[in-house]
């Protein structure tokens, strides 16, 4: 479970399970709770429970660790987590800590979607942050996977996605193989969902948990492109420029290029 903490003076710090280093932020924070969560940087959704459906980025909500997908479990210790989001606003606008505390878990899925013939996915996604899915039928390649419309896309292949644009691009970069989506299902919790639990604590955790990541991609890369230098040095390449320059529409455009084989490919859901 993620906390978001309160400190004195203003000061809020990351804490559990945090994609950032363990440090302090000086923030510019309203004088009550009477603008929670919205004034703070998030969105909730759902009918009870409560999820977070949006985190604007460079927000306090942001700097402490919450992410789209995750679950309100608790406000000030009180337990919410089966409660609609208007209750759970109205809980935490009356709180005395601004802002008050809040534990969450991550709730995404992930889901491996088969191409049909037409190498197509069946369904739609509108809007932004969060982005719904429109339709999809029960029998499409998605709908057989378990997506549903009402659900939201948090991820595609592993990348985090806020903008319409940056999924359709993922989302066509991958026609014809498998895609991996990391949706948050407002409805029955079903077999297939993966929880993020309470695993790391602070920014060492977090920190231990990238290296992780890290080493176990290296390790994919070298069992898959072992014997292909060249393919290795390019993808690298790509990975640090988009490390440097954050353009995901790019990434989504040179991978297929880089990564043109069924067994490089593999390698394209383990790229966060």
């Amino acid at each position: 479970m993620k906390k978001f903490l309160q400190n004195k003076k203003g000061r809020y710090s990351i804490r559990r399970g945090s994609r950032y280093p363990s440090k302090d932020f000086f923030l510019s924070m309203p004088s009550s709770n009477q603008g929670w969560p919205e004034e703070f940087g998030f969105l909730l959704g759902g009918n009870g429970p409560s999820y977070i459906l949006s985190v604007e980025e460079g927000s306090s909500a942001h700097l402490a660790g919450l992410q789209a997908g995750d679950q309100v479990l608790e406000i000030e210790g009180h337990n919410v987590s089966t409660l609609g989001p208007q209750a759970v606003v109205a809980i935490a606008q009356t709180q005395k800590n601004i802002p008050p505390s809040i534990g969450v878990v991550s709730r995404i899925q992930q889901m491996d979607i088969i191409p049909g013939p037409d190498g197509r996915f069946g369904f739609t996604i509108v809007g932004d942050c969060p982005l719904l899915v429109e339709d999809c039928s029960p029998c499409s390649p998605a709908g057989r996977a378990g997506l549903k419309a009402g659900d939201y896309v948090m991820e595609v292949n592993g990348i985090p996605v806020r903008q319409h644009e940056t999924a359709a691009a993922l989302i066509k970069a991958s026609q014809g193989r498998t895609l991996r989506l990391g949706v948050l299902c407002l409805g029955p919790w079903q077999k297939h969902s993966i929880s993020i639990e309470d695993s790391q604590v602070g920014g060492e955790g977090a920190r231990l948990d990238r290296k992780h990541k890290a080493l176990e991609f290296n390790r994919r890369v070298e069992q898959i492109l072992g014997d292909e230098p060249e393919v290795k040095e390019k993808l690298f390449t790509a990975l640090k420029q988009y490390a440097a320059e954050k353009r995901v529409e790019w990434l989504a455009s040179v991978l297929p290029d880089i990564l043109n084989t069924e067994e490089h490919r593999q390698l394209i859901s383990n790229i966060r």
